[in-house]
């Protein structure tokens, strides 16, 4: 409790001597600013602390040797060292404890180059996925055609936005309530969401508003990876178990935002995400932080997936080789996705209702059908002027899919979190967070059940 206590003081200590940007809740206002014949750059640092306090409870199987003549699979029982084992050790073959985590760092350029054309770029010094520092992606939002020749689509551009870069794609509405590294001021919660629905990749968005009826509509393509790798040339092959590496996903939003009165906002969208044959889709495994837990389920502290599942992926078993006559298992994003998400916002005075509700279709290589049916609720209800705020999350995932290893049925995540926030000043806040987390009928547990919980202490800051 002491090493809390010294995090805890460190924040209202710093909190006093900075001064943060307020972050946008949603998609950005258009910039309608003057340039000023020079470029303006400006600098956004973050900074949190971590004490994480879990348990967890399972029982991993190891994947099976297959160069010999496979046993029948019972799923869930130890068989010999070339079918499923249990992994060497206790309940829980992979021991944590309480005690405070890597402290995570962003560190963001922004650029205002030309009349109605920024730029970002996106650093982060540290993560839980990757330790050193990297660039996270950097972007341009262009709000006028200026530069082309003065007054070029004038008319078009007053209500739209072209966005081009590396960067969070605008699908559903969860990134912009999601802690992305070390930037937590946005999220009422510690921990995101299980399924994260959040790509970070290549696209160009062109985002048009309709001021008169408060709507908008977005378009955008991507080629649907964190880390690009579309110059290594793979064919479809759905018998050899192979994907195309040079598809592109396409994606569109729909959404109505209102202030009706001084009391109650109320925002609806509706968002579609599409790509067909790619050997790999990163819309739900895509946060190069990774995680803000560490080390849950036996992963290791810079894994990019600890309580995070990419529910739309599964185990295949590969063709016949020299090396494996009976094939291999490997675990594989699904090649084609046809996903749509529909979120609700609700504020009344102080209490916010935030609401999600999604739906996949896919098929893996070898086009054996993977569907997802995934919601979540959240009820946040902020005092004192938004200084204090207490919320609750409960989360759903059922993942319907024949996976080749070990399959038990339709495997299902229910996640509930209780977090209690104070915001010291507009660029420091203390989070504290209750999560409990199962896993049943997953390919990769003994008898396919697993769980966590416990609490987490966060403390951040924003300038």
């Amino acid at each position: 409790m002491k090493k809390i206590a010294v995090v805890l003081l460190s924040t209202v200590v710093c909190g006093t001597l900075a001064s943060a940007q307020i972050v946008q809740q949603f998609e950005p206002e258009k910039d309608t600013s003057a340039f000023k014949g020079k470029p303006e750059v400006s600098f956004a640092t973050d900074l949190s602390f971590y004490y994480q306090g879990l348990s967890q409870n399972y029982i991993p199987v190891t994947l099976p040797s297959l160069n010999t003549t496979s046993p029948t699979v019972q799923p869930g029982v130890n068989l010999p060292t070339n079918g499923f084992t249990t992994k060497t050790g206790a309940q829980n073959a992979s021991p944590i404890e309480s005690g405070l985590i890597l402290p995570t760092a962003n560190f963001d350029i922004y650029a205002k180059v030309m009349s109605g054309f920024n730029v970002k770029l996106q650093t982060m010094l540290a993560s839980h996925h990757h330790n050193d520092t990297y660039v996270k992606g950097g972007y341009a939002t262009i709000d006028n055609l200026d530069f082309v020749t003065p007054g070029f689509l004038s008319e078009f551009m007053r209500n739209a936005t072209i966005k081009i870069g590396v960067n969070d794609i605008n699908y559903g509405d969860d990134q912009y309530r999601r802690t992305d590294n070390a930037n937590v001021m946005r999220n009422p919660f510690i921990n995101n969401l299980a399924v994260d629905g959040y790509l970070q990749g290549t696209h160009v968005e062109l985002l048009y508003r309709i001021p008169s009826i408060s709507s908008f509509a977005m378009i955008g393509i991507t080629n649907g990876q964190a880390n690009p790798q579309d110059v290594a040339r793979t064919e479809y092959d759905n018998v050899a178990g192979t994907a195309s590496s040079d598809r592109y996903g396409v994606y569109g939003k729909i959404g109505f935002d209102n202030q009706l009165n001084d009391d109650l906002r109320f925002r609806i969208t509706e968002s579609v995400y599409f790509i067909e044959g790619s050997n790999r889709n990163d819309l739900y495994s895509s946060d190069k932080a990774g995680n803000v837990a560490t080390s849950v389920f036996g992963a290791d502290a810079g894994a990019s997936m600890s309580t995070g599942w990419n529910i739309m992926s599964g185990y295949i078993k590969t063709p016949a080789t020299t090396k494996y006559p009976d094939g291999t298992y490997t675990s594989k994003s699904a090649a084609d996705i046809l996903a749509s998400k529909t979120n609700l916002f609700l504020k009344y005075k102080d209490t916010e209702f935030y609401a999600m509700y999604e739906v996949a279709d896919g098929a893996d290589v070898y086009d054996k059908t993977m569907k997802m049916n995934h919601y979540a609720i959240d009820l946040v209800q902020r005092f004192y002027n938004d200084k204090f705020w207490a919320a609750a999350r409960y989360e759903n995932a059922v993942q319907k899919y024949a996976d080749a290893f070990n399959d038990f049925g339709d495997a299902e995540l229910t996640q509930w979190q209780l977090g209690l926030g104070w915001f010291l000043s507009k660029n420091a806040v203390a989070k504290l967070e209750y999560i409990d987390q199962k896993r049943e009928k997953f390919s990769i547990y003994k008898n396919g059940d697993a769980e966590f919980k416990g609490f987490m202490v966060n403390a951040s800051l924003s300038f």
